[in-house]
């Protein structure tokens, strides 16, 4: 994975300017995702916690809102770019950029008001330990943003090529290509059903405040694009709308689904 992303670092930073249906829905992310940062009320002495900080633009929008915030990323790389991008916003003052993993969050206990993962439960085989090192470093009632790909979006739905049942099969098909060295091994990608990622959030002691799910499209039959990127962006818009009016079906059928929870002030006891 850190291959991965140390290969396609210049794609990090160009898609929050790319105007294809696929960017403008990072885009919006990252909106989103402000937009809940916002709603929290943090003071101006809050800390905040950002976890695979990337090139920073949400880091640098909250330091922007006043909070001081410390970013982690595992790569040195995106770290230093991190660095940069926040002075030459006017921010370094309250940004503070190191190595680190979500498996072994480099912080005491208790240390955040507030912890923004975003774009990294995809690359997670198990939620277990990064949630239960969140936890650890959030204070009693911290708040946590998470984002999260939805298994189950409305554009795959609709592509027998990509329809999430076939999923499982693919994965087979793809162990037995790569046992014969006809395929490298990808970096693993996950998406998660709402209910099963609701549970994980449940589980590790975090009650969910509210969720949405957002991003329709681009839109294809057979891997071949449908629509031009204005027409589906269009399409999207349209979509969303009736998602965050609450329409049965869509509103569980975005790309991606971001979380707002809360870490329990008493953690229940599971027997």
């Amino acid at each position: 994975i850190q291959q991965h992303f140390r290969s396609t670092l210049p794609y990090w930073e160009q898609i929050y300017a790319d105007r294809t249906v696929y960017g403008r829905i990072y885009q919006e992310r990252a909106r989103r995702t402000l937009a809940c940062v916002d709603g929290v009320g943090l003071s101006s002495g809050a800390r905040v916690l950002e976890i695979g900080c990337g090139p920073g633009v949400i880091t640098t929008a909250m330091a922007r809102m006043g909070v001081t915030v410390w970013a982690i990323d595992s790569l040195q790389e995106m770290v230093e770019r991190r660095k940069a991008i926040a002075q030459q916003a006017g921010v370094g003052t309250r940004v503070f950029a190191q190595v680190g993993h979500v498996d072994h969050v480099p912080f005491a206990d208790a240390t955040f008001d507030l912890v923004a993962l975003i774009g990294v439960s995809e690359w997670l085989a198990s939620l277990t330990q990064p949630l239960r090192e969140i936890s650890r470093v959030l204070k009693p009632g911290g708040r946590l943003i998470i984002s999260a790909d939805n298994n189950w979006p409305l554009h795959q739905s609709l592509d027998p090529v990509f329809h999430p049942a076939l999923k499982p099969l693919k994965r087979r098909i793809g162990r037995i290509l790569r046992s014969l060295g006809r395929r490298t091994p990808p970096p693993r990608f996950h998406a998660w059903s709402l209910s099963h990622f609701d549970d994980q959030l449940t589980h590790a002691g975090f009650d969910k405040i509210a969720g949405q799910t957002f991003g329709f499209g681009p839109f294809t039959l057979c891997n071949r694009k449908l629509l031009g990127e204005d027409a589906g962006w269009k399409l999207h818009l349209r979509l969303q709308q009736l998602a965050d009016k609450g329409v049965p079906l869509l509103r569980s059928a975005g790309l991606v689904y971001l979380v707002l929870a809360r870490k329990a002030l008493v953690r229940s006891v599971r027997l």
